[in-house]
């Protein structure tokens, strides 16, 4: 017995050096290593239906390479989809007005090969926030084959012009939507300069104390980032102050009332100063006035006075 210890210690020592010098696999590895070495020698026993199992996987293999060559691929995918019971059959779109229902389709990229279960909420909410109309969008996934769409379309509040004429929507925050679409949106407000599309909000305020000018007015222009121009549609254009418009269109409009003061031949009307009203004549109206003060002039001169 104690020969038989000592020879068994003797090989232990002996495994313990050899691991120091080649190293030991690891204990998964070494079950696979003495299976197939047991395999190769015949003292394991073959799995039952091993043969059936690598023949289909055989198979499989084969038809992938077929169907990878052939281009079919698509084909099979569909194919697949369509027997899983998840393919998109039917996508409900609400919410647009101003965008097409192909426009959303080409955005989120869905064909049939797009299962209801394999499309990303996330990512398909993402790609409609960067169509030019959407706000805000809903997607959701309604089992077995519905997908529905909500869209909130931003509202376009003036027509902010560029210095080469382009024409771009604008909402009432200032945010540009794109150019102008469609001639029913040429009805806006329009605006001229730099920083108009941010001053353009408050547009419904600056003419509180006399909204019906509003009418009459062509274009909005931002004259230093501060304070407003109106063109209006006979050509006069008004100078507002950069505060207290609400004065200066009150003494504007006491002047329409008394003296018909837009009806005249007036090229400006400047309200930028509290205690006085500056007017433009026309030039027919300058060379008009200048030619009766000449004559008013020579009258005078004749009469030996002076004017």
């Amino acid at each position: 017995m104690f020969t038989l210890n000592g020879n068994r210690q003797d090989k232990a020592a002996a495994g313990v050096s050899g691991c120091s010098r080649g190293g030991v696999l690891p204990r998964p590895l070494r079950r696979v290593a003495r299976f197939s070495t047991g395999l190769v020698s015949g003292r394991a026993p073959v799995p039952a239906h091993t043969g059936t199992a690598l023949a289909i996987v055989f198979f499989v293999a084969v038809g992938a390479n077929a169907i990878a060559v052939s281009g079919k691929g698509e084909l099979v995918q569909r194919a697949a989809i369509e027997v899983s019971g998840f393919s998109i059959e039917d996508i409900q779109i609400s919410g647009n007005q101003e965008t097409s229902e192909i426009a959303v389709l080409q955005a989120l990229g869905l064909d049939d090969t797009i299962s209801l279960q394999g499309l990303d909420i996330q990512v398909a909410r993402g790609r409609l926030l960067n169509m030019p109309w959407v706000a805000d969008a809903e997607v959701r996934k309604v089992y077995p084959s519905t997908l529905k769409i909500a869209l909130q379309e931003r509202k376009p509040y003036a027509l902010w012009q560029q210095e080469d004429g382009r024409l771009l929507m604008i909402e009432r925050d200032g945010n540009v939507i794109g150019p102008m679409s469609q001639p029913k949106f040429r009805s806006l407000p329009l605006v001229l300069g730099e920083g108009a599309n941010f001053g353009a909000e408050k547009l419904d305020t600056l003419l509180a104390e006399w909204p019906e000018l509003g009418d009459r007015v062509r274009a909005f222009k931002r004259v230093d980032r501060r304070r407003w121009d109106l063109y209006l549609n006979n050509g006069v254009i008004v100078k507002l102050p950069d505060s207290d418009t609400d004065a200066a269109v009150a003494r504007l409009k006491g002047l329409e009332q008394s003296r018909s003061i837009l009806e005249r031949e007036v090229a400006a009307i400047d309200l930028r100063l509290n205690d006085r009203v500056a007017v433009q004549l026309t030039p027919a109206a300058m060379e008009r006035r200048e030619a009766a003060t000449e004559a008013l002039e020579k009258t005078f001169k004749n009469k030996g006075r002076r004017l």
